[in-house]
């Protein structure tokens, strides 16, 4: 997902009719929307400091560029030094909640 990609979301849904629908905030509308996607997006990511847990699917960034999945390392220090690690996300973290029906 690119930046574009979220200020097209964030007008999108700044176009809505509602009853509680303010044209003049629409500006904040957007502004919140592509804050509250950039959090997200970068809330699930943690220092490569930090262990992940035991027996959980993680991706990890590489160096600059390159990602990874693992299942578990041990030896957490050597291991993330190793690889280069700059970060971590549990897989289930990146994927998109589930609707309730």
């Amino acid at each position: 997902m690119k930046i574009e990609d979220i200020e097209d979301a964030a007008l999108d849904c700044a176009l809505f009719e509602d009853y509680y629908y303010n044209p003049k905030f629409q500006p904040a509308y957007i502004d919140g929307f592509k804050r509250g996607a950039s959090w997200r997006i970068d809330s699930v990511w943690h220092e490569a400091s930090e262990e992940p847990e035991r027996n959980r699917i993680y991706i990890a960034q590489l160096g600059d560029s390159a990602f990874d999945t693992f299942y578990d390392s041990g030896n957490w220090e050597r291991f993330s030094r190793g690889v280069n690690m700059q970060r971590w996300a549990y897989a289930e973290d990146l994927l998109p909640n589930k609707k309730e029906e």
